[in-house]
């Protein structure tokens, strides 16, 4: 695809979990649990999330402004 940021904000597979960071749910580790990774790490397993790219961004947005 041209012009999309393959990172880990956009992918489908992506779980925020704090502003910074969140979980890979389809990179399991030997003991099932998943890895936690930044916004802008990528992978090979990258597929679009479409819409919910930008919910995430406003999630994000809205808890910045929460604590300052």
């Amino acid at each position: 695809m041209k012009g999309v940021n393959k990172i880990c904000l956009s992918c489908k597979y992506f779980r925020l979990k704090t502003v910074d960071a969140g979980i890979c749910r389809v990179m399991k580790d030997s003991d099932k649990n998943y890895p936690v990774k930044k916004q802008t790490d990528d992978c090979v397993k990258w597929l679009d999330c479409g819409q919910q790219y930008y919910i995430r961004l406003g999630w994000i947005k809205a808890q910045t402004a929460s604590t300052e």
